[in-house]
């Protein structure tokens, strides 16, 4: 298997998703865009241009006569897949990208009378409940329990570093070894292939090595893991857009499609969308088609769940909701994952992560799991025994109230709720705070409160009263 040719740095990725942001010219017809996308692919990096590519041909197949002839539209493809080679891009690549062009001819004329065409419009098959069998429906079929069903797509977001594909490794490790769990979670036992369009062969097998390390497994255990790596990560396209804005599979999606129907798997990995998806990301159409190709693949006989892993959009970090793009990657898909980093800053330094249910069909949403970053890779954070707990507590209670005898007698009482003078938050910027956080200080007030340590007492003029907090006498 060929190592990848190329490996995208941050830059890569983010062109990978701004990719629409260089400014073309509008062109009137097929040729005029040709020419000006001929002009833009002669500036772009080598390592981007097949990117590029795809946009480039897809404008101009778009701007197509619509009632081109077979031999004008095959003309216009031909004219397009010289471009790609004339500047350079692998044949493999320019061929995957075009076959899905001369799938897509131009649309029916507009004027066309239906009984044209009547023939080819499938009779539609109706059901009523009275078909359905009387015994109770099958329970939710789950790969992981409540987590990600089989035979559909569920996404996966965090940002980048976050560890999605870490843990979406760890899930392939565990269903075909038949580990039985994967972060607190039972899962299914089968074969899995895993698409990696962004990691390369030697992260993923150092990864598996590290996880083998910890959890007492070597790769004959896992030999039920089936791994695609592309030759040109620029070139891992499994559709592009047609005319009408649906994304059409390429020949190296059927490709794919037709390995997964050999091995039957429980599970697939798509690592990720950004590498592979080369449409609108805030297009409606174009994001549902694309979710239903992999749908087509869920719904195999060996019913595999698929899972995509995507990058969170700005937005999506901002509200912590871990949206990539407009709400349709989210509505497209019947669960949804997310994996993000704590608020706490001090919890995110010692490497700390909650993957949370942002959307299920099937299930509760929300159910956050706590994992930290360890020398295998993540893992289900350990709670310290109740000894160790209880005497971090004690320490943080006993720091709380010196502070809190240290501000009063300086005449600078605090406050029990949120705002200006807020003591959990004052007191974690004290230099004797002994590293503990506000959120610790707050768990600690709440404590100390329910232990009768701390009162709360009025203070000021009549006109200004105020609420402050004081030792219990």
């Amino acid at each position: 298997m060929n190592a990848p040719l190329f490996t995208p740095t941050s830059a890569a990725q983010r062109a990978l998703r701004d990719v629409a942001e260089i400014i073309v010219p509008r062109s009137r017809d097929a040729s005029e865009a040709l020419e000006s996308w001929d002009r833009v692919l002669t500036s772009v990096d080598p390592k981007l241009r097949a990117l590029q590519f795809t946009r480039a041909a897809t404008e101009v197949l778009r701007l197509a006569e619509p009632n081109a002839s077979p031999q004008q539209w095959q003309q216009l493809v031909d004219d397009v897949h010289a471009m790609g080679e004339r500047h350079g891009l692998p044949v493999a690549v320019v061929q995957n990208l075009m076959a899905a062009a001369t799938e897509a001819p131009p649309d029916r004329q507009a004027g066309e009378a239906p009984a044209a065409w009547e023939d080819e419009v499938p009779q539609a098959v109706l059901v009523t409940p009275a078909h359905w069998p009387h015994e109770p429906p099958p329970p939710v079929d789950w790969l992981a329990d409540h987590r990600i069903p089989r035979g559909d797509v569920t996404t996966l977001h965090g940002d980048g570093g976050a560890g999605k594909t870490d843990i979406a490794t760890q899930l392939a490790e565990g269903c075909a070894r038949g580990g039985g769990y994967w972060l607190g979670h039972e899962i299914s036992h089968g074969p899995v292939v895993i698409i990696s369009a962004e990691e390369p062969e030697r992260e993923l097998r150092r990864r598996m090595w590290l996880h083998g390390q910890r959890d007492g497994f070597t790769t004959a255990d896992i030999a039920d893991v089936h791994l695609w790596f592309p030759d040109d990560v620029a070139g891992a396209v499994f559709a592009t857009p047609s005319r009408s804005g649906l994304m059409v599979p390429t020949p190296l999606f059927r490709s794919i499609e037709a390995a997964v129907a050999r091995i039957a798997p429980v599970l697939v990995v798509v690592d990720n969308v950004a590498a592979t998806f080369t449409g609108n990301q805030n297009d409606r159409v174009m994001v549902r088609s694309y979710v239903n190709l992999w749908r087509t693949i869920a719904r195999q006989p060996s019913r595999p769940a698929v899972l995509l892993l995507d990058h969170p959009s700005l937005s999506g970090l901002t509200n912590g909701s871990g949206r990539g793009g407009n709400m349709d990657w989210r509505n497209a898909v019947r669960s949804a994952l997310y994996l993000r980093v704590p608020e706490d800053k001090a919890e995110a330094d010692s490497g700390v992560r909650v993957l949370e249910t942002q959307k299920s069909n099937y299930g509760p949403t929300g159910e956050p799991v706590r994992l930290q970053w360890g020398d295998g890779g993540l893992a289900l954070e350990k709670a310290p025994n109740s000894l160790v707990r209880l005497a971090e507590d004690a320490k943080v209670d006993e720091v709380f109230l010196r502070l809190l005898d240290k501000r009063n007698a300086q005449g600078r009482p605090v406050r029990p709720s949120r705002g200006p003078g807020y003591a959990p938050s004052e007191f974690a910027e004290d230099p004797e705070a002994a590293g503990s956080t506000a959120k610790a200080f707050a768990i600690s007030m709440d404590r100390l409160y329910n232990a009768g340590k701390i009162i709360t007492k009025e203070s000021g003029p009549a006109s200004r009263r105020f609420k402050h907090i004081e030792r219990a006498p």
